[in-house]
Order: C-alpha cells, then structure tokens, then sequence
C-alpha cells in the first residue's frame, strides 16, 4: 500500500486542523520580501528543521521541511503585508514529491495556508487560524468570507482582498489565531541536522 505524504497537513507545527484557502493571500502590492527570513531554523516543539531559500525577483521563498526520516515537505512560501501586519502564505511546490498514485492524485487539489508572522528576528515566530474559531464565526456569519463545508472542514474561496480583510479582522477576534510557534535560527557553529 502507497503511503500519501500530504505535502503540509503533519508538517507545519501550528496546524493541527489547518484552515486552507483555494486562493492565494497577497497581491502584487501586498508581497513583500525579507532578507532576514533566509537560512535555516529550527521548530521548538520538535526536531523538524526548515530551510528558506529565497527568490527576491520572485518575492518567494523555497520552503524545504525536514521532518526527520527522510520525509521532507517542499512548499512556496509568501509573505504578505496587510496594513502593517505580516503573514505568510504557504503553497504546495509543484515538484514536491509525492508517493501516490495517478487516480487519488486527480482528487488532490493544492491549497493555501496562511499564517500570522508576528516577528522575524532574532526568531519567525507565528500563529495559524485557529479552525474551531473560524468554524463558529463562519456559522455565525456565513457572510464574512465566501468559503465552502467540506465535510468536517472549511476550505476558504474568497479573493485575495476578501482573504485580506478576513485575516486582517481576525487580528481583533479573540483565538483566531493560535498561540504562537517558534522557528530559532540555525547558526554556522550548530549541528547542521539534515
């Protein structure tokens, strides 16, 4: 039996029950590009070890996760900036390799995931969307942003600017977004890990 590396649903520590959106967060005018983001970092609540290779042409960064066992998951990551916050946005990279097979891979659909960015120095520290706060609010106020029920979960289906001023919102709502997660700085004279 093939074993199905979802490119991001075990990896990014923050997301156990991950929001994801079938469009993008940023815009031309909202990407922005952060030298200090470059190298590699390691996740505080495990051994997984992130590497940002960044394209400043691109305003992108490569995004390799290793998440020990040889398993790695490779992502496009953005960062956005909305009115004087930061998030970044995390995409699936084309050429992730996955072990599947080609007629469960046609029902796979790539998404995004956003995450708050509330520093970048001397530590990334961010939060995710918190799903059971988005869920209720989502109930409340279907209105709030377009999305869609999928089974137990929300995916987001909203443009770029109604993602934006739904995140942007969030910044005021009480656990929207997650405690946050911390990504330290890997030095030339740490262990070098995978």
């Amino acid at each position: 039996m093939r074993t199905v590396h979802l490119l991001f649903m075990s990896t990014l520590f923050l997301l156990a029950g991950c929001v994801p959106s079938l469009h993008a967060l940023y815009t031309d005018e909202t990407l922005v590009f952060d030298p200090a983001i470059e190298g590699r970092w390691q996740q505080q609540d495990n051994d997984y070890l992130w590497e940002f290779v960044p394209d400043a042409e691109s305003k992108s960064y490569a995004l390799t996760i290793h998440e020990g066992d040889d398993t790695t998951s490779k992502l496009i990551a953005h960062l956005v900036e909305i009115d004087g916050q930061r998030f970044f946005d995390f995409y699936p990279d084309r050429d992730s390799p996955a072990e599947i097979g080609f007629w469960a891979a046609v029902h796979l659909v790539r998404t995004h995931l956003f995450l708050k960015v509330h520093d970048t120095e001397p530590d990334i520290v961010m939060s995710a969307m918190v799903p059971d706060t988005i869920d209720k609010l989502l109930k409340d106020n279907p209105e709030r942003v377009r999305h869609e029920r999928l089974e137990d979960r929300i995916v987001l289906t909203d443009t770029p600017s109604g993602l934006q001023a739904f995140v942007t919102a969030g910044l005021d709502i009480e656990d929207f977004f997650s405690e946050p997660g911390t990504l330290k700085r890997i030095t030339e004279s740490e262990p070098n890990g995978p």
